[in-house]
């Protein structure tokens, strides 16, 4: 019931903006596919490694570890290796952000002089063989 009220005012927020302006409800629609594509992605990843994950019961037993091959615990290693994507993949990016806020936005501007200087040197070389 509040997931179908709340998808109301959502609509109702959407027909005021394309109201007002449709370049507005053309950029919210752009960060919704762009947001969907990576949801999906992650999805697929988390999809083949919960897969990948539950046969891991067959290996044990090839290597020589006794363990059970039935359904629960297939499930109990799929669920597992799906959970470690998901939280890998938001500890992976509280991570980034922080070191990107930490630096400053350096990384990028020295990445680039870096950049500059290498051409420049190359360009020298250039010189040099001629």
């Amino acid at each position: 019931m509040a997931i179908t009220g709340m998808l109301v005012e959502v609509a109702e927020a959407l027909g005021w903006i394309a109201s007002i302006n449709p370049i507005f409800l053309f950029i919210i629609f752009l960060l919704f596919v762009f947001v969907a594509y990576k949801v999906f992605k992650i999805l697929v990843k988390a999809l083949i490694i919960g897969i990948i994950a539950a046969l891991f019961p067959f290996f044990a037993n090839y290597i020589g570890v006794s363990m059970p091959t039935d359904l629960s615990t297939m499930m109990f290693f799929g669920v597992f290796g799906v959970l470690f994507v998901i939280v890998f993949k938001v500890v992976y990016a509280v991570l980034k952000g922080a070191s990107s806020l930490a630096s400053g936005g350096q990384k990028g501007r020295i990445k680039s002089e870096v950049r500059k200087e290498l051409k420049k040197e190359h360009r020298k070389e250039e010189k040099h063989k001629k």
